[in-house]
């Protein structure tokens, strides 16, 4: 829960949150390393070779790997769907607009979706919902674009077409929904950042015994880990905040298809 509520909040005031966390914990490192009351106990761990270091740095960057490629594979989905249904949409549109019938009431059912899409679901989506104006337009839109084409010439033919295509636009939209419902990998996030707090105490511990290199190594290190996850947790979440993927593909058609067009 703690990482979630951290990935929720805004780009300044998450960035904030690591930046204070991973500048404590160096902080208490440094206190407890060579402050009068802890530094006795703290020396005993002298002598402890940089193979130590070595051995734990990888596994965090392997980690980091792992975690960056899955946020950057569901912020690709993400914005691959949506094209994908500006594109079925637009197939739609098409498909009537050359068949033998007026298409003013599938252009309308189309304007209907997407203005429930952009105004009503997008912010929904930002709580992981969907919104219950665009389940109605959908539903509306498959049962006009299902008697768009006429019985004439080959009628049958286009018919199935619309209907495919309308059925795909329903199996996107659910995977849109679906990803915009998935709770974030916490497990994932928990054991990179308890990784990189450990990788700080190896560090701190390969620099014990002067104060100098102990406090730029950790501030370099901990600097890094600040950008790296930071970046990495402003495009977890691709339809909530701090960095959201835009509906503009779908917006776009408001401008392409007009309205009450025939």
């Amino acid at each position: 829960m703690i990482i979630e509520k951290w990935l929720m909040l805004p780009a300044t005031e998450l960035i904030l949150v690591i930046s204070l966390l991973f500048g404590a914990t160096a902080t208490l490192l440094c206190l407890l390393s060579f402050s009068r009351i802890t530094r006795n106990h703290v020396q005993v761990f002298r002598g402890i070779s940089a193979s130590f270091n070595g051995s734990i740095v990888p596994i965090l960057a392997i980690l980091i790997g792992f975690l960056s490629s899955d946020v950057w594979e569901s912020n690709k989905k993400a914005a691959d769907l949506v094209r994908e249904e500006a594109a079925e949409l637009t197939s739609i549109y098409g498909l009537v607009a050359v068949s033998d019938l007026p298409y003013i009431e599938i252009s309308w059912g189309i304007r209907n979706y997407v203005s429930a899409v952009v105004d009503k679901e997008w912010p929904a989506m930002t709580r992981g919902e969907a919104a219950s104006e665009a389940e109605i337009a959908q539903d509306h839109l498959i049962r006009i674009a299902s008697n768009g084409c006429s019985t004439r010439q080959t009628g049958d033919r286009c018919n199935k077409a619309l209907a495919d295509i309308a059925m795909k636009l329903r199996e996107t939209r659910s995977d849109r929904l679906k990803l915009s419902s998935d709770n974030t990998e916490t497990i994932k996030w928990a054991s990179v950042v308890f990784l990189a707090l450990i990788a700080q105490v190896s560090i701190a511990i390969l620099h014990i015994e002067r104060i100098g290199p102990q406090i730029a190594t950790l501030t370099i290190f901990s600097s890094a880990i600040v950008i790296v996850l930071g970046l990495i947790a402003l495009h977890e979440l691709p339809f909530a905040p701090p960095l959201v993927v835009k509906p503009t593909p779908l917006a776009d058609l408001l401008y392409i298809i007009p309205d009450g067009a025939s």
